[in-house]
């Protein structure tokens, strides 16, 4: 027989963070409480507001990773966005919204994330809006049906070397002003060639549309290409124009490969240079015939280098645009620093 001690040390499970970041498509600013042990059952409660030039978001959110010992997460949230885009596009979106889901492995690697949330939204137009957004002024309600279905194949969450991971998902009204559904799939594939030069193949599409015949999509629904998609071109002024404002689009679909090469660093652990190309559009909209359908696919390549600095992640592009429309507002050099303390 022995006699075994046993010490245990309790240690903080709470944060408070900060982060702030600046680049070439402007400034943000975060603030955050967070626990990740609540009542001692791994529960997770967090409070952020972030802050950019255009928005203001508050959120809280709840999480449980083994609700009731299924093996199954349950994850609610409260939040409120303020989207303030007067000056340059006359309107303003105020968003309040609330959701309930959970996500867990139906079968191995396929994993189902459905959610249900209750939003209520207000648009508020000036003189500088166009007539669509003057048309659109007013309160929405939406009650929805979200959920994604991801299989995961990949070797690694974190940088992964081998394997592929597939996303379709659906936004579905149950109750809505506006009835817009909007699909997605986006799948991405990682193969690592030689001492550790990872090569990787990735397509994002998505769509909205509405389902009634004479509704047209809410503004505040349209499709804009995120700005890591299309590399070359400013976030947010590609795409069908109303005038002088980039409106988004109903469809849009994008194409990119990237191909690290670690050893023209490699005295460097804290430094990734890679290789890409990205090909997208982003076209089509329902409520004018007289409206640029921007049918025309826009490309670029160019190199990436990635930074683990002490204040935070530095990341910054040299891009050459290849193809492009009329209008497009193109960014041969891009840049983002941030940090969190």
């Amino acid at each position: 027989l022995k006699i075994i001690d046993i010490t245990v040390e309790e240690k903080p499970t709470g944060e408070i963070k900060a982060g702030a970041g600046y680049g070439t498509n402007g400034s943000t600013f975060m603030v955050g409480i967070q626990e990740n042990n609540f009542n001692g059952k791994g529960i997770k409660l967090g409070i952020d507001l972030t802050l950019n030039e255009e928005a203001i978001k508050g959120k809280f959110n709840y999480t449980n990773p083994n609700f009731g010992y299924s093996d199954r997460s349950v994850t609610t949230s409260i939040e409120s966005t303020t989207t303030d885009r007067e000056k340059d596009y006359g309107y303003k979106s105020s968003l309040s919204r609330a959701a309930i889901g959970t996500r867990f492995e139906q079968y191995k690697n396929l994993y189902f994330s459905p959610n249900i949330s209750i939003s209520s939204e207000s648009l508020t137009t000036t003189s500088k809006a166009s007539a669509n957004y003057k048309k659109q002024e007013g309160s929405y309600f939406d009650t929805l049906f979200n959920y994604a279905l991801t299989y995961d194949k990949r070797d690694s969450f974190y940088r992964p070397k081998n394997g592929f991971i597939s996303t379709f998902s659906q936004e579905l009204p149950l109750i809505s002003d506006g009835y817009s559904i909007i699909n997605g799939y986006a799948i991405t594939g990682y193969k690592e060639l030689s001492d550790d030069s990872i090569f990787s193949i990735g397509i994002y599409t998505r769509a909205v549309n509405s389902l009634k015949s004479n509704n047209d999509v809410r503004v505040s629904k349209r499709l804009f290409l995120p700005s890591s998609k299309l590399r070359g071109f400013e976030s947010g002024k590609i795409g069908p124009k109303d005038g002088d404002d980039y409106v988004g689009g109903n469809y849009m679909a994008a194409f990119n490969t990237s191909l690290s090469l670690p050893f023209l660093f490699q005295d460097f652990d804290n430094v990734d240079f890679s290789l890409f190309f990205d090909a997208a559009n982003i076209w089509h909209v329902d409520y004018s015939k007289n409206v640029d359908q921007s049918n025309t696919v826009r490309s670029a390549t160019g190199v990436a280098v990635d930074v683990t600095t002490p204040v935070g992640p530095l990341s910054f592009s040299l891009t050459q645009p290849i193809t492009k429309a009329d209008g497009d507002v193109t960014e041969s050099f891009r840049f983002n620093v941030g940090t969190t303390f």
